[in-house]
């Protein structure tokens, strides 16, 4: 089944949000899986919908960590995915690679579904080079028998709100080079999905070539969405 991980980023208020989870449980999920990664505040809000993830985290377990954020909390609020390695924390200066690599390292030793983010940071020719200049450092010190619940997002950072992305062929080629890395170094199956300027236009045609999306701003609008959706159903 194609996964929808609809990030929220920190677009949403509280009006907007209690409006969101509304609204969502109307939607048809037959033929999808959706996971949402609410606005950091409210996640606590969607504690009635399965499938829901945090966009960050700081340490494994309750302790002195003022303003911070830890997996045991998260566990026992049935959060149940992590998303780590977005552009925007590498962007803004929130997360270096050697934090990326923590966290992915106790994300997945804590058992969570773990979304890895990858990507280059502006248009290139070969990206998939960089990208696995990024796996080789960030899954070495990772025990690979538990790389089972991790999942690859692949997202080039200049398609991220820009409203462009790269050729669907190219999309697929760079999927298919990330699953085969992971099938020839651990002889391990991994979904991987993409994100960058996903929308009703394009949906279907990424979801041909991989197992799924993940959509930034337009995921925070309820309408974007279930035109998205709608499209998907229509297929």
């Amino acid at each position: 089944m194609k996964k929808i991980i609809l990030n929220h980023k920190s677009y949403l208020s509280y009006e907007d949000t209690l409006n969101y989870i509304k609204e969502i449980k109307k939607i048809n999920q037959k033929e999808i899986e959706i996971i949402i990664y609410p606005s950091v505040p409210y996640i606590a809000l969607y504690k009635d919908i399965k499938k829901i993830g945090a966009q960050n985290f700081y340490s494994y377990n309750y302790g002195s960590y003022t303003g911070e954020i830890n997996l045991e909390s998260l566990k026992s609020m049935n959060i149940n995915y992590t998303l780590i390695g977005h552009s925007e924390r590498k962007k803004y200066n929130l997360d270096s690679y050697e934090q990326i690599k923590e966290k992915l390292f106790k994300s997945i030793n804590a058992g969570f579904n773990t979304v890895l983010c990858v990507g280059e940071q502006e248009y290139m020719k070969k990206p998939i080079k960089y990208i696995y200049k990024e796996l080789n450092y960030l899954i070495r010190s990772i025990d690979y028998d538990k790389l089972n619940t991790l999942a690859v997002a692949y997202e080039p950072s200049w398609a991220i709100g820009s409203g462009e992305t790269p050729l669907v062929n190219e999309i697929k080629n760079i999927i298919l080079d990330i699953k085969k890395y992971f099938q020839k170094k651990f002889d391990l199956e991994i979904e991987v999905y993409y994100g960058g300027s996903v929308d009703e236009n394009n949906i279907n045609n990424i979801l041909e070539i991989s197992d799924g999306v993940l959509i930034g701003k337009k995921s925070a609008d309820i309408k974007e969405i279930k035109k998205i959706i709608e499209k998907i159903n229509q297929k």
